[in-house]
């Protein structure tokens, strides 16, 4: 017993060394990170207008002489002291997003949030690819302009990815890029885009964990496939402001968490299917402006909060179902 006592330390012992050793160490970030973070952060100035609509700068707590990881907007790992996590999100910065940025040195990075902050029209940088451990990447409303770089589909680690824009800045992801990134991404639960030139068609190879699908102004044309309805995941279906043609692919099973459908002002026609009234989980329905046409049948979920279902040529009674709604707030059927 004495013996197997014996190996068992000399086998701990190591471990336990280290873990002391590192116990007795300051908590700070890696010496390089806040280099980076503050080299980054002297590209921009601050909106002095951007308290009206949003937080007050995160980075203007940011100074050598305190632990990186206590800034606001700043994460680290706990064991490592690694920025993981970097929150910027409508924190008033603006000027030019230079492509080697001092941020792509924080390899460790899983989660970057630089949305609504303004770029003045940047390019977004390949290397964004480079930050391999991404989990989640936000880029909406930053006013980046030109090509989505290829390697974005580099991070396949990726579960969340949003990039909005508006039409001024003209972003574009090319047909094959699009569908590269759909082929290397297959992890991703959530795909965001708006005002994205993404493809004429829909590609039909989207991730089985993807929860929400929102490609909003992206320039999509076409019949609207059946195979972009079996998703069985889906929580939010939107493709709204496209040109889909053609009615609604009929005999959908399985969208059992589905709550968001929105296909609003594109160019489909034909009835409203039956699947969708059966669908046990919806809570926001918006089909206007399109050319339905028939009647508005009976709804089965009971969580209806928001229905719009104007600018179509249906006909026929409101339906009970409507009116027996507990949460609906909203209904607009003319």
């Amino acid at each position: 017993m004495d013996c197997v006592k014996l190996v068992l330390f000399c086998m701990l012992y190591p471990f336990l060394c280290q873990l002391a050793f590192s116990s007795s160490l300051p908590h700070l970030c890696s010496k390089d990170q806040p280099h980076a973070l503050l080299q980054f952060k002297q590209m921009f100035t601050i909106n002095p207008n951007a308290s009206d609509y949003c937080r007050r700068s995160r980075t203007l707590s940011w100074n050598k002489s305190t632990d990186c990881c206590s800034w606001n907007g700043v994460q680290c790992d706990e064991m490592m002291r690694q920025v993981i996590d970097l929150d910027l999100y409508c924190s008033g910065l603006q000027g030019k997003f230079h492509t080697n940025s001092n941020l792509f040195q924080l390899s460790n990075l899983k989660q970057l949030d630089l949305s609504y902050t303004d770029f003045f029209g940047s390019l977004i940088s390949p290397k964004f690819g480079e930050l391999s451990n991404l989990t989640h990447l936000n880029l909406s409303r930053s006013s980046f302009t030109g090509i989505i770089p290829t390697e974005i589909s580099h991070l396949s680690k990726l579960q969340v990815l949003c990039i909005w824009t508006v039409v001024a800045y003209g972003l574009r992801l090319g047909p094959y890029n699009f569908k590269l990134l759909l082929n290397n991404l297959t992890q991703l639960r959530q795909l965001d885009l708006d005002s994205v030139n993404i493809s004429p068609t829909i590609p039909l190879n989207f991730s089985s964990y993807l929860t929400t699908l929102w490609l909003t102004r992206t320039q999509l044309r076409g019949i609207l496939p059946k195979r972009v309805f079996h998703l069985s995941n889906l929580e939010d279906h939107s493709l709204p402001h496209n040109s889909l043609t053609g009615p609604i692919p009929s005999n959908i099973s399985g969208l059992q968490n589905l709550q968001y459908l929105y296909l609003t002002s594109n160019y489909l026609n034909g009835t409203i299917r039956s699947w969708i009234f059966s669908l046990p989980s919806l809570t926001y329905l918006n089909m206007r402006n399109n050319t339905f046409s028939g009647k508005i049948q009976e709804f089965k979920s009971k969580k209806l909060f928001y229905v719009i279902l104007k600018q179509n040529q249906l006909e026929g009674p409101i339906p009970k179902s409507l009116l027996d709604q507990q949460y609906l707030q909203t209904l607009i059927l003319s």
